[in-house]
């Protein structure tokens, strides 16, 4: 599916996709109430990284201040959606 057709379904797999390689945890689980504090290594260099790795995948390059401040998962989907 191109990237601009992405749902938020969609959207939502790709960032557990990206993080779960950043933090190795093929098993990760995330919803859109997830925050940073709730995965295992999510760190602030985990956190580049991910955004980095979504950049790659879906073609796009993040601005600082679309990035700083998200609070939690769906936050970071907003972003995506408004991205593509």
């Amino acid at each position: 599916m191109a990237p601009d057709k992405m749902t938020r379904v969609e959207i939502l797999g790709k960032i557990r996709d990206v993080l779960s390689d950043v933090v190795d945890d093929p098993s990760l689980q995330l919803s859109e109430a997830t925050i940073a504090d709730d995965v295992p290594d999510w760190d602030s260099i985990n956190h580049v990284k991910l955004l980095i790795g979504l950049e790659s995948d879906l073609g796009f390059r993040f601005e600082t201040q679309e990035v700083s401040g998200l609070k939690n998962v769906g936050e970071l989907i907003d972003v995506v959606q408004r991205k593509l």
